[in-house]
């Protein structure tokens, strides 16, 4: 009785560890930075290919707290027609101001013709998007 006492304590006391190990290894989602100011500038600088059909957008990662976007806009020409964007996610609760961005109006694509929209850019990339198509840095 005393073998079957310890060995279903030593059996608890290392599922417990088990268990303290994996829940250390799970991370929550934070807001703490992945980009540099060098990283955006190597972004903005970046060439690639343009997707072949209509708009698409991810979040490349977190700039002063902020997720930054990086966006393809596609008129009727896709490929051909297509803007790269990368500006900040402003959240409802802020303004591009607010979160330390240059909001900028450029015009995109749309159907046959281009329309002006506002973005707001974090400091490092914004005299990039001046016009469309954008210059380089």
């Amino acid at each position: 009785m005393f073998t079957v006492k310890t060995t279903s304590t030593t059996k608890a006391l290392t599922l417990s560890a088990l268990f303290l190990s994996l829940s250390a290894c799970v991370s929550l989602p934070t807001n703490e930075n992945t980009l540099t100011d060098a990283d955006l500038i190597r972004a903005a600088q970046q060439k690639e290919s343009a997707p072949t059909e209509g708009a698409q957008q991810r979040i490349i990662g977190i700039h002063n707290g902020i997720e930054v976007v990086k966006s393809f806009q596609c008129s009727d020409l896709c490929p051909q027609n297509t803007l790269r964007v990368i500006y900040y996610d402003v959240p409802t609760n802020a303004t591009c101001d607010s979160i330390g961005g240059v909001t900028k109006s450029i015009l995109v694509p749309i159907a046959i013709t281009v329309m002006p929209k506002e973005y707001c850019f974090p400091k490092a990339i914004a005299d990039y998007w001046e016009s469309y198509p954008a210059k380089p840095l």
